[in-house]
């Protein structure tokens, strides 16, 4: 377990995906971030869900946290300062992990195209993933060039929900280096990973899960 932070940022300026997978409609709109004892509590709860999380899975996979916060007048999305599990004998997605310090994503409706995969997620409350993130193009996916060089290929994130708002607190990425083609066993364990955190991911998730195995 472990926090990272880094001043410096690039906004990603992504395309849609015309082959996002996409299930259940959104929730609540992004909750008051003005509230940093809310803030607080929330970020400890992910601590705890990726904790769970890292004693479940397997290595060779990087989990990090995406949340917003106030950039001037604006919402942005970052990883920096934010929970993140990690294989700690992977150079490669510790790499990448730092590359993932140096992004934002504007999450405040006035994106202007720079949403990124965590932003998608985040903005339309639904999941995103692929085999390889070498699928995307380099507007979709910002960090492919990256993600090549450091060996970066299966990627999920997900919407992470706070019950009592029932809003989008933030993203769950999940960043590994071969390719994933069913995921469901993933969605399974950070399902109770979150539930160890009081948190969720959808609202249905046998059904989620059912069609992750089958349409990928």
């Amino acid at each position: 377990m472990g926090f990272g932070g880094d001043s410096n940022s690039i906004a990603e300026k992504p395309e849609e995906n015309d082959d996002n997978k996409k299930l259940l409609p959104p929730l609540a709109p992004m909750p008051p971030l003005e509230n940093v004892g809310g803030y607080c509590v929330i970020k400890e709860r992910m601590t705890q869900a990726l904790r769970y999380f890292k004693e479940l899975t397997e290595l060779n996979v990087l989990a990090q946290v995406w949340a917003p916060v106030r950039n001037g007048n604006r919402y942005v999305l970052t990883t920096s300062g934010q929970p993140f599990v990690l294989d700690p004998h992977s150079n490669g997605l510790h790499q990448y992990r730092t590359v993932s310090l140096m992004y934002t994503f504007a999450v405040d409706g006035e994106n202007d195209g720079s949403l990124g995969l965590p932003g998608r997620v985040f903005q339309q409350k639904l999941p995103e993933w692929t085999p390889n993130v070498l699928y995307y193009s380099s507007k979709e996916y910002p960090r492919r060039d990256h993600a090549q060089h450091y060996n970066v290929r299966g990627s999920l994130a997900l919407p992470v929900f706070e019950p009592a708002l029932q809003s989008c607190v933030g993203v769950l990425e999940l960043i590994m280096t071969s390719q994933k083609i069913n995921y469901a066993p993933e969605v399974d364990k950070i399902c109770k990973a979150l539930e160890v955190g009081f948190l969720l991911t959808w609202l249905i998730m046998p059904i989620i899960c059912s069609c992750l195995t089958n349409i990928m």
